[in-house]
C-alpha cells in the first residue's frame, strides 16, 4: 500500500459491538500518528502495527477478560489509482502483491496492469523493464456484438470524411483514398444502446478515445447528440 502510494484516511474497531456504536465512537487514532497518514512516509510498519493493536485494545468494546473481542479493523484508504480500477481487481491486487506485472491475453485485465504498472513507476523509480524478445500467444473465446454494415456506411457516407464530433478533416487516408474515420454508438452496445444511425456517428480516432475515455465523456455525449440531428439520447439499460 505504501508503494502504490496509498493514504490511510481513517480507522476503525469494526468487531460486531463496534458495528453498534456511531461512527466516531468507532474511530481508533494509535499513539504518535495523525491521520490522514501517508503510508510511504512511514519508517517502521512493525511499530505502526503496535500502536494499532495498542489503541485497539483499549477500545470501550473490550471483553470483561481484556482486550478486544475480535481484531476486526476498517481502514480507509484513499488511493488515485482507485478510479481506475474495480473493487475485486485492486482486493486481489493487495492480497498478491508483485512488484512487477506479468504479461497477459486479456484486454481488460492488461488494462489494469499497465495502470498499476504506471503508478508504481510514478511513486518509484525502477529500470527499464525486459519486455519480451518472443512473444506468446494465446487461444481465447470471446463474445463481440454482431454489427450492421449498412449503418456503418451510412454513417460513414454522411460524415463525408470529417469527424462529427470535432468537425476536422479525418486525419489520414486509408489505402483506397476514404478518409479513416470509426463508427462510435453514442449509447455504448454494452449500455444497451440500439445499432441504428440514431446511435452512431462518425468521428476520429482522437475524438472517439475521448467520447470513451475522457472523465467528462458523458458531457461530451451531451454535447454530440445536441450537435446532429439524427441522434437521440438512448438511456442506459442494465
Amino acid at each position: 500500500m505504501a508503494e502504490l502510494g496509498m493514504v490511510l484516511d481513517d480507522l476503525q474497531v469494526a468487531s460486531s459491538e463496534a458495528m453498534r456504536l456511531p461512527e466516531k465512537k468507532r474511530q481508533i487514532r494509535p499513539k504518535g500518528y495523525t491521520l490522514p497518514l501517508e503510508l510511504s512516509k512511514v519508517p517502521d510498519f512493525d511499530e505502526l502495527r503496535l500502536a494499532i493493536g495498542r489503541v485497539t485494545g483499549e477500545h470501550e468494546t473490550k471483553s470483561k477478560k481484556g482486550g478486544n473481542r475480535t481484531k476486526r479493523l476498517r481502514l480507509r484508504i484513499r488511493w488515485i489509482g482507485a478510479s481506475g480500477m474495480s473493487a475485486d481487481s485492486i482486493a486481489t491486487m493487495l492480497a498478491h502483491w508483485d512488484p512487477s506485472e506479468e504479461p497477459t491475453g486479456d484486454p481488460k485485465e492488461l488494462s489494469e496492469r499497465v495502470e498499476r504498472a504506471r503508478i508504481r513507476r510514478r511513486t518509484k523509480k525502477a529500470a527499464p523493464p525486459k519486455g519480451q524478445e518472443k512473444v506468446p500467444k494465446t487461444t481465447a473465446t470471446t463474445e463481440r456484438y454482431i454489427r450492421d454494415p449498412e449503418v456503418i456506411a451510412w454513417v460513414l457516407e454522411e460524415a463525408a470524411g470529417n469527424c462529427e464530433s470535432c468537425g476536422s478533416p479525418a486525419p489520414f487516408r486509408r489505402a483506397d483514398g476514404e478518409g479513416f474515420l470509426e463508427v462510435h454508438h453514442v449509447r455504448p452496445l454494452g449500455e444497451g444502446g440500439p445499432d441504428i444511425i440514431e446511435n452512431a456517428t462518425a468521428c476520429c480516432p482522437n475524438c472517439h478515445r475521448r467520447l470513451h475515455h475522457d472523465p467528462a465523456k458523458n458531457t461530451l455525449r451531451r454535447k454530440l447528440i445536441a450537435s446532429i440531428n439524427r441522434l437521440k439520447d438512448f438511456q442506459a439499460k442494465t
